[in-house]
């Protein structure tokens, strides 16, 4: 019996359940935008381990049988949020990449980078919206993203008109109804102690992966995983020899432009960064953080997940960092901010506290009338999302890359169920009830209750069905005939 269940729910990561086609979903795509050293799908490295499901299989792919139409954007891997933002917009319009006369100026790189000659999906901006997914880095990515896109930048305008060229549309604003909600996943939105805590391993891994942007920005495999650093010179022009883009590529400097994620990801830059950013009134906020990690009774200091499980462990990989993270407090910033005991909790890579929600340097997180711009929610609760205001939701207990399919240790039921629950989220914000609907019939299933929204799901999917017509009995046992019932339901 139990080999048996277990060979039909792994039929269900494959095979869409019947809810796929019932339930009322916009065309707005969702776009899920990587973290520090990731792919996405114009790299030809994710066909083959794709950042998006890792070892449990490209989670676009997995998503399309469940109805939802994704893409992976492609941004570069080291750069910072400002760089990272630019290409992200010039990928959603299919253009070449426009950092900014001003930015190009004060880092001292050039003005213009890759050119993205079709955009991700049609459409973006006249006949859809796009739903933002951004893990890690890719939050502050988003973030950034968001308020150039709404409120520009006139910095940069004023600029142009300056130099007498013409700004980027991207810096004029006024595009804020082009997304619909913004999800962070394990998001560093106030930095990460882990810059501070492992100074000297944070420091060699710039250097060597400085190094490997330089030699695969030369080879033949700039298209097998791309760092996309061609504003930084680091490419073969077609009028270049090979061994005079070597002599070039090797005397520059990346990380001295002061223009990179390393930087991005500390504390006082990290906050930096939000105090140029507002919470848009119109727009879905989703927060998910992490932590891997448990307390230690005599020191109150944290340490990583050990279990013979691999999925409930953290991965060996982040255990080192992850120490120092758990033990790093009472201690300041090079700005001033207080890093205090709440920041021991982590995923191994972000700090669980620094994943809830944006703050300012006062540790304040408000929207623009003033009132509190965040709000937890308990992830049972039937409620209808509103926008302008960050939904906290439940510590997931999970490493930095098990959210997003583990290095090699998470399962793919967990990977696509977190997946299947979060598309919902996004997808209710859509939701209008139509005079048509079945009302829900179960009199004994109020709204409070925690079980309500599975139990409304599974019935809206004709998976179960009550023991009358006003009846489900929640708190009965589920007989065998129940049970086989609902994994026939399940399969349609």
């Amino acid at each position: 019996c139990l080999l048996l269940t277990l060979v039909l729910a792994l039929s269900l990561c494959v095979i869409p359940a019947a809810a796929a086609d019932d339930q009322t979903r916009s065309d707005d795509p969702v776009v899920f935008v990587h973290g520090l050293f990731g792919w996405g799908q114009r790299d030809k490295i994710f066909s083959i381990m794709p950042y998006w499901g890792m070892t449990t299989g490209s989670l676009p792919d997995y998503l399309a049988t469940q109805g939802y139409e994704t893409y992976a954007a492609s941004v570069g891997p080291l750069s910072s949020a400002w760089d990272r933002a630019c290409e992200l917009y010039a990928q959603l319009v299919g253009a070449r990449t426009d950092y900014g006369v001003k930015h190009a100026q004060d880092f001292g790189h050039e003005r213009y980078g890759i050119d993205y000659e079709t955009p991700l999906f049609d459409g973006w901006g006249t006949e859809r919206a796009v739903n933002l997914v951004g893990h890690s880095f890719g939050g502050a990515t988003t973030r950034l993203f968001l308020e150039i896109l709404t409120n520009g930048c006139p910095e940069e305008v004023a600029a142009a008109k300056a130099a007498g060229v013409e700004p980027s549309p991207f810096f004029l604003g006024g595009k804020g109804g082009w997304v619909h909600s913004l999800t962070a996943i394990a998001a560093p939105h106030n930095g990460t102690t882990f810059i501070e805590s492992n100074s000297d391993f944070t420091k060699l891994a710039a250097d060597l992966t400085t190094a490997a942007a330089k030699a695969l920005g030369l080879s033949s495999l700039k298209g097998v995983y791309d760092f996309q650093l061609d504003q930084f010179g680091i490419r073969k022009d077609d009028n270049e020899t090979f061994s005079q883009a070597l002599d070039r590529v090797l005397k520059s400097d990346f990380l001295s432009h002061n223009d990179n994620a390393f930087l991005d990801l500390t504390i006082d830059k990290s906050l930096e960064i939000n105090k140029g950013i507002e919470i848009q009134p119109n727009v879905y906020y989703f927060s998910y953080a992490g932590d891997q990690t448990s307390t230690d009774p005599l020191t109150g200091n944290h340490y990583p997940t050990v279990s013979a499980i691999p999925s409930n462990g953290m991965c060996a990989l982040m255990m080192p960092g992850s120490v120092n993270m758990g033990k790093y407090y009472d201690k300041y910033t090079a700005g001033g901010f207080y890093i205090d005991k709440s920041w021991r909790p982590n995923d191994g890579m972000v700090n669980t506290v620094s994943a809830f929600y944006p703050i300012h340097s006062d540790g304040t997180c408000l929207t623009k009338d003033g009132k509190q711009g965040w709000t937890n929610y308990d992830g049972y609760s039937n409620i209808n999302f509103q926008p302008g205001i960050w939904y906290v939701m439940p510590v997931t207990r999970a490493d930095h890359m098990q959210f997003v399919g583990g290095i090699a240790n998470k399962s793919i039921i967990e990977t696509h169920l977190f997946y299947r629950n979060l598309m919902d989220d996004i997808y209710s914000t859509y939701h209008t009830v139509q005079p048509t609907e079945t009302p829900f019939p179960f009199t004994d299933v109020p709204e409070s209750r925690w079980s309500y929204p599975y139990i409304k799901e599974l019935y809206d999917a004709g998976v179960v069905s009550g023991t009358s017509a006003t009846t489900f009995e929640p708190t009965a046992n589920v007989t065998r005939a129940q049970f086989v019932t609902m994994l026939a339901g399940l399969q349609g």
